[in-house]
Protein backbone atom coordinates (compact mmCIF):
# COMPACT_ATOMS: atom_id res chain seq x y z
CA UNK A 1 0.00 0.00 0.00
CA UNK A 2 1.42 3.47 -1.02
CA UNK A 3 0.42 6.70 1.61
CA UNK A 4 1.26 9.15 0.24
CA UNK A 5 1.35 13.14 2.66
CA UNK A 6 2.43 16.10 1.93
CA UNK A 7 6.19 17.07 2.82
CA UNK A 8 5.38 19.25 5.32
CA UNK A 9 3.01 16.64 7.28
CA UNK A 10 3.76 13.75 10.23
CA UNK A 11 1.44 11.18 9.74
CA UNK A 12 0.17 9.86 13.47
CA UNK A 13 1.88 7.63 14.59
CA UNK A 14 -0.01 4.53 15.07
CA UNK A 15 -0.45 4.54 11.37
CA UNK A 16 2.18 2.50 11.34
CA UNK A 17 -0.17 -0.41 12.98
CA UNK A 18 -1.58 -1.02 9.75
CA UNK A 19 -1.17 -5.19 9.08
CA UNK A 20 0.33 -4.11 5.46
CA UNK A 21 3.73 -3.35 3.60
CA UNK A 22 3.38 0.12 3.83
CA UNK A 23 5.06 2.86 1.64
CA UNK A 24 5.64 6.09 2.40
CA UNK A 25 4.96 8.52 -0.35
CA UNK A 26 5.50 12.79 0.39
CA UNK A 27 4.34 15.09 -1.99
CA UNK A 28 6.75 17.87 -2.65
CA UNK A 29 5.70 20.95 -3.98
CA UNK A 30 7.27 20.43 -7.12
CA UNK A 31 6.05 17.19 -8.53
CA UNK A 32 8.31 16.75 -11.17
CA UNK A 33 10.29 15.80 -8.22
CA UNK A 34 7.75 13.26 -6.74
CA UNK A 35 8.12 9.44 -8.04
CA UNK A 36 4.66 7.54 -8.99
CA UNK A 37 4.73 3.68 -7.93
CA UNK A 38 2.56 1.67 -9.38
CA UNK A 39 3.84 -1.43 -7.89
CA UNK A 40 0.95 -1.19 -5.20
CA UNK A 41 -2.75 -2.51 -4.65
CA UNK A 42 -4.04 0.03 -2.29
CA UNK A 43 -3.62 3.97 -2.72
CA UNK A 44 -3.89 6.33 0.57
CA UNK A 45 -3.83 9.74 0.44
CA UNK A 46 -3.51 11.24 4.12
CA UNK A 47 -4.89 14.85 4.09
CA UNK A 48 -4.33 17.03 7.39
CA UNK A 49 -7.12 18.99 8.45
CA UNK A 50 -5.15 21.86 9.26
CA UNK A 51 -3.67 22.31 5.81
CA UNK A 52 -6.07 20.97 3.76
CA UNK A 53 -5.83 19.12 -0.20
CA UNK A 54 -2.70 20.84 -2.45
CA UNK A 55 -2.82 20.99 -6.09
CA UNK A 56 -0.04 18.73 -5.99
CA UNK A 57 -2.31 16.56 -3.82
CA UNK A 58 -5.34 16.48 -6.99
CA UNK A 59 -2.55 15.60 -8.94
CA UNK A 60 -1.47 12.79 -7.61
CA UNK A 61 -4.69 11.46 -6.35
CA UNK A 62 -5.93 11.84 -10.31
CA UNK A 63 -2.94 9.45 -11.02
CA UNK A 64 -4.04 6.76 -9.43
CA UNK A 65 -7.76 7.15 -9.82
CA UNK A 66 -7.18 7.32 -13.82
CA UNK A 67 -5.68 3.95 -12.91
CA UNK A 68 -8.47 2.72 -11.04
CA UNK A 69 -6.01 1.36 -7.99
CA UNK A 70 -8.92 1.08 -5.02
CA UNK A 71 -8.25 4.28 -3.23
CA UNK A 72 -9.01 5.83 0.33
CA UNK A 73 -8.85 9.26 1.48
CA UNK A 74 -7.30 9.47 5.21
CA UNK A 75 -8.29 12.64 7.47
CA UNK A 76 -6.47 13.46 10.47
CA UNK A 77 -5.69 16.40 12.47
CA UNK A 78 -9.34 16.99 13.01
CA UNK A 79 -8.69 17.81 16.84
CA UNK A 80 -6.48 20.49 16.26
CA UNK A 81 -8.69 22.05 13.54
CA UNK A 82 -11.25 23.83 12.80
CA UNK A 83 -12.19 21.58 9.74
CA UNK A 84 -13.39 18.53 10.60
CA UNK A 85 -13.72 15.49 8.82
CA UNK A 86 -17.03 15.98 7.33
CA UNK A 87 -15.66 19.80 6.08
CA UNK A 88 -12.53 17.76 4.19
CA UNK A 89 -14.71 15.48 2.94
CA UNK A 90 -17.39 17.92 1.37
CA UNK A 91 -14.00 19.64 -0.41
CA UNK A 92 -12.66 16.11 -1.45
CA UNK A 93 -16.03 15.77 -3.16
CA UNK A 94 -15.17 19.01 -5.36
CA UNK A 95 -11.66 18.47 -6.00
CA UNK A 96 -10.56 14.97 -6.32
CA UNK A 97 -13.97 12.43 -6.62
CA UNK A 98 -17.43 11.41 -4.89
CA UNK A 99 -16.30 9.60 -1.51
CA UNK A 100 -18.33 6.88 0.48
CA UNK A 101 -17.91 7.21 3.87
CA UNK A 102 -18.54 4.17 6.04
CA UNK A 103 -17.76 5.64 9.57
CA UNK A 104 -18.93 8.97 10.72
CA UNK A 105 -17.01 10.86 13.77
CA UNK A 106 -18.49 11.00 17.32
CA UNK A 107 -17.67 13.74 19.76
CA UNK A 108 -17.83 14.28 23.32
CA UNK A 109 -19.61 16.87 25.36
CA UNK A 110 -16.50 19.28 24.73
CA UNK A 111 -16.51 18.64 20.87
CA UNK A 112 -13.34 15.80 21.32
CA UNK A 113 -13.23 13.33 18.88
CA UNK A 114 -13.78 10.44 20.46
CA UNK A 115 -14.88 7.21 18.29
CA UNK A 116 -16.52 6.53 14.99
CA UNK A 117 -20.26 5.05 14.20
CA UNK A 118 -20.26 2.46 11.53
CA UNK A 119 -22.64 3.47 8.39
CA UNK A 120 -22.86 -0.37 7.37
CA UNK A 121 -23.85 -1.98 10.69
CA UNK A 122 -24.99 1.03 13.34
CA UNK A 123 -22.21 0.32 15.56
CA UNK A 124 -20.03 2.50 17.92
CA UNK A 125 -16.40 2.04 18.14
CA UNK A 126 -16.49 3.91 21.35
CA UNK A 127 -12.36 4.77 21.93
CA UNK A 128 -12.64 7.28 24.80
CA UNK A 129 -11.29 4.80 27.10
CA UNK A 130 -8.02 3.20 27.99
CA UNK A 131 -9.92 -0.01 25.63
CA UNK A 132 -11.95 0.04 22.70
CA UNK A 133 -15.50 -0.91 23.29
CA UNK A 134 -17.68 -1.63 20.61
CA UNK A 135 -21.75 -1.46 20.84
CA UNK A 136 -25.02 -0.86 19.17
CA UNK A 137 -25.87 2.88 18.61
CA UNK A 138 -29.07 4.08 20.48
CA UNK A 139 -32.34 4.82 18.61
CA UNK A 140 -31.86 8.38 18.81
CA UNK A 141 -28.07 8.04 17.17
CA UNK A 142 -29.54 6.05 14.61
CA UNK A 143 -31.88 8.80 13.61
CA UNK A 144 -29.69 11.08 13.72
CA UNK A 145 -27.16 9.48 10.68
CA UNK A 146 -29.82 8.38 9.14
CA UNK A 147 -29.62 10.56 6.04
CA UNK A 148 -25.51 9.96 5.96
CA UNK A 149 -26.47 6.34 6.27
CA UNK A 150 -28.91 6.69 3.28
CA UNK A 151 -26.51 8.25 1.21
CA UNK A 152 -23.77 5.40 1.83
CA UNK A 153 -26.32 2.51 0.64
CA UNK A 154 -27.65 3.93 -2.06
CA UNK A 155 -23.76 4.53 -3.57
CA UNK A 156 -23.58 0.49 -2.56
CA UNK A 157 -26.71 -0.54 -3.81
CA UNK A 158 -25.55 0.89 -7.71
CA UNK A 159 -22.12 0.64 -7.47
CA UNK A 160 -21.90 -3.00 -5.76
CA UNK A 161 -19.59 -3.52 -2.93
CA UNK A 162 -16.51 -4.84 -6.32
CA UNK A 163 -17.06 -1.31 -6.93
CA UNK A 164 -14.03 -0.20 -4.43
CA UNK A 165 -12.61 -2.87 -5.00
CA UNK A 166 -12.56 -2.35 -8.91
CA UNK A 167 -11.20 1.40 -8.06
CA UNK A 168 -14.79 2.77 -9.41
CA UNK A 169 -14.87 4.80 -6.39
CA UNK A 170 -13.07 5.65 -3.64
CA UNK A 171 -13.63 5.70 0.49
CA UNK A 172 -12.79 8.50 3.13
CA UNK A 173 -11.78 7.45 6.66
CA UNK A 174 -11.32 9.66 9.84
CA UNK A 175 -8.10 8.94 11.72
CA UNK A 176 -7.55 10.25 15.04
CA UNK A 177 -4.45 11.55 16.34
CA UNK A 178 -4.34 11.85 19.89
CA UNK A 179 -7.26 8.81 20.32
CA UNK A 180 -6.60 5.76 17.78
CA UNK A 181 -9.58 5.59 15.97
CA UNK A 182 -9.24 4.90 11.83
CA UNK A 183 -6.36 2.21 11.43
CA UNK A 184 -8.11 -0.58 13.28
CA UNK A 185 -11.23 0.20 10.91
CA UNK A 186 -8.63 0.72 7.65
CA UNK A 187 -7.34 -2.61 8.97
CA UNK A 188 -10.41 -4.18 8.34
CA UNK A 189 -10.49 -2.85 4.78
CA UNK A 190 -7.07 -3.96 3.89
CA UNK A 191 -7.98 -7.64 5.27
CA UNK A 192 -10.97 -7.56 2.96
CA UNK A 193 -9.12 -6.36 -0.09
CA UNK A 194 -6.59 -8.92 0.16
CA UNK A 195 -9.03 -11.84 0.39
CA UNK A 196 -10.46 -10.50 -2.45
Amino acid sequence: MALAHHYEVQPVAHISELRVDLQFMAIPSELRDFEFSEKLDFFALLVDARSGISPQMIEVWQHYQDRQFPRVLLVQGIEFSESDFDDIVLIGNRVLEQFATPYLVLHDEIGEPTGLISLEDNIVHDYSGSTVTNYPAEKEMIELIKDFQDEYTQLYKELGTEGFFQGIFAIALPIGSSKRFGTPELNRIIESLTKH
